[in-house]
């Protein structure tokens, strides 16, 4: 798994650390930490050392002999291209810290295309909405756009309850993975809730859905609890959720129910009235 980390010098961004060094110590990760800068001719000097203590408080939650990354052998930055810099370093796994100039989600979100990354993570203030670095919109661009699964911690909090919501479409491996870290992390309860069509043939999909789901999770002695909901009354049922618990919206290709009822409004809205988390699952 590769999992990319946004990151800013606010406190959001430093508060989301300890639950990316769990995610990186359960998950064996590659991790890439991106920093995003105006337009200037060189990393600038403040985001620099932000990104490098980032790098060693995640390597400090690691005991010295079970830290599968390694110290950088240089404290020169490499110009990928212009406005594109990057420092890396390659234990048992691979941990490289990066700046990019210019749009933070767009950049954010061509940086996890560019590596091939599984997972996005990034905080947001929860003081208005979900603001990042000053931007409104760059949680929910990300969330909406990315082409991995993203990761918005909105407030570091130990959620008791996780609510994954899925429609019939094929679930991926690693989306699976990541929602089973994701309650080990929290020591949390899985809640899956399906959403159902009125076709009968649709029912029955996300039905077996849920039954292959459930082996999965009980295979791996994590307690799941299963629910069927009409897709008319599933819009209400995840706000009220999501006030408590950690949401995750299994939004797949272009036919999925979850995709077409869950609009940018609404996803929107939903990093409004979180008082944890929201996981957009691809």
């Amino acid at each position: 798994m590769k999992i990319l980390v946004a990151l800013d010098a606010k406190d959001y961004s430093k508060k989301i650390l300890k639950d990316v060094a769990r995610l990186a110590e359960n998950t064996l990760a590659d991790m890439v930490f991106l920093g995003i800068q105006d337009n200037v001719r060189e990393p600038a000097k403040p985001l620099v050392n932000a990104l490098m203590k980032y790098q060693q408080d995640v390597y400090s939650y690691f005991s010295p002999d079970d830290l599968p990354y390694a110290d950088f052998a240089s404290d020169q930055w490499q110009e990928r291209s212009k406005g594109d810099w990057s420092i890396s370093s390659k234990g048992m796994k691979e941990f490289t810290l990066r700046i990019r100039t210019g749009s933070a989600a767009k950049q954010i979100i061509t940086v996890a295309a560019d590596m091939e990354c599984d997972l996005v993570i990034l905080g947001c203030s929860n003081k208005v909405g979900c603001e990042w670095d000053g931007e409104m919109n760059v949680p929910l661009r990300v969330a909406e756009d990315a082409p991995c699964s993203v990761l918005v911690i909105k407030q570091v909090k130990s959620s008791n309850q996780i609510v994954s919501i899925l429609d019939q479409s094929v679930v991926s491996q690693d989306s699976l993975e990541i929602v089973n870290q994701l309650v080990t992390l929290h020591d949390a309860g899985l809640k899956i809730v399906g959403v159902k069509e009125n076709k009968e043939s649709k029912k029955d999909l996300i039905e077996q859905r849920m039954v292959e789901l459930l082996k999965y999770y009980n295979d791996r002695e994590v307690g799941a609890w299963v629910k069927l909901l009409n897709s008319d009354s599933v819009k209400e049922y995840v706000t009220a959720s999501s006030r408590e618990a950690i949401i995750a919206l299994w939004m797949g290709g272009k036919q999925s129910l979850i995709k077409k009822l869950f609009s940018q409004s609404m996803v929107d809205k939903l990093l409004e009235t979180t008082k944890s988390s929201l996981l957009i699952l691809r």
